[in-house]
């Protein structure tokens, strides 16, 4: 059996169904708050790690113009038939994307953050969201939690989608290391179909973060005004039964 890493073609075939039950429109509604609250008249949004472009395809409709970068051919295939207006989709690594155009707001969703694992990562990361940032723009992203995942330690979790005549089945076996701040997640998925079982693996490595350490990246790269919240809430900060948190900064 091949282990795939990263949203190979098997998981990103698979992606919205196991997310069927994911709430994009609330996420969105949620963004939209933030530029309300922190932005600048928002009218123009860069997407880093814009997946099969579940956010995009909301948020284009209500009238952003959209750029959309994730280094998964897949998912930048699957995003590209999703959503056909006010939306460009580009394959690269966001640590290096760089293009002739500033906007009002960068967003990266569903812990995208925390897919870098290692400082230069990271750090190439919020580079690329401040160069392309107008003054006053915001920089949005969300992130795994670190007191919360100390807390409650990632467990083994067992999904199951049922769509028409197919079934997939997700078991994640997570394995933490705590003096790294990183979490191996392991998929095993299996596909039925009429009766047919098909089994691939995928393993995501995935970091945890703490806002005095993100806020130090932040500032170094040129940001200021970063502000930390539970995840799709403005009303408090997070705590340590919060597994995803937000972060708010501003480029001035």
């Amino acid at each position: 059996m091949k282990v795939k890493m990263n949203f190979g073609e098997k998981y990103s075939e698979v992606y919205d169904l196991i997310y069927h039950d994911k709430d994009y429109e609330r996420e969105c509604d949620f963004l939209e708050e933030v530029f309300s609250k922190f932005g600048n008249s928002v009218s123009s949004i860069l997407d880093l790690g814009c997946g099969s472009g579940g956010h995009d395809a909301i948020l284009s409709r209500r009238g952003y113009e959209i750029v959309g970068v994730d280094r998964s051919a897949h998912m930048i295939k699957k995003a590209r038939e999703k959503v056909k207006n006010h939306c460009v989709f580009i394959e690269h690594d966001l640590r290096d994307f760089r293009i002739n155009k500033r906007f009002d707001a960068v967003i990266s969703m569903f812990a995208v953050a925390s897919y870098q694992t290692e400082n230069e990562d990271i750090m190439s990361f919020f580079k690329t969201s401040f160069e392309h940032l107008k003054q006053g723009g915001i920089f949005v992203f969300d992130f795994w939690f670190g007191p919360a995942v100390l807390k409650e330690r990632p467990q083994v979790k067992v999904k199951e989608v049922n769509h028409g005549k197919t079934k997939v089945i997700r078991i994640t076996n997570p394995k933490i290391d705590i003096l790294n701040n990183t979490v191996e997640v392991n998929f095993k998925v299996l596909i039925i179909r009429e009766n047919i079982v098909e089994e691939f693996q995928e393993t995501h490595n995935m970091r945890f973060f703490f806002p005095k350490d993100l806020t130090f990246m932040l500032r170094n790269v040129g940001f200021s005004d970063v502000k930390f919240f539970p995840f799709l809430s403005l009303s408090r900060e997070p705590n340590d039964s919060d597994w995803n948190a937000f972060c708010i900064s501003t480029k001035t």
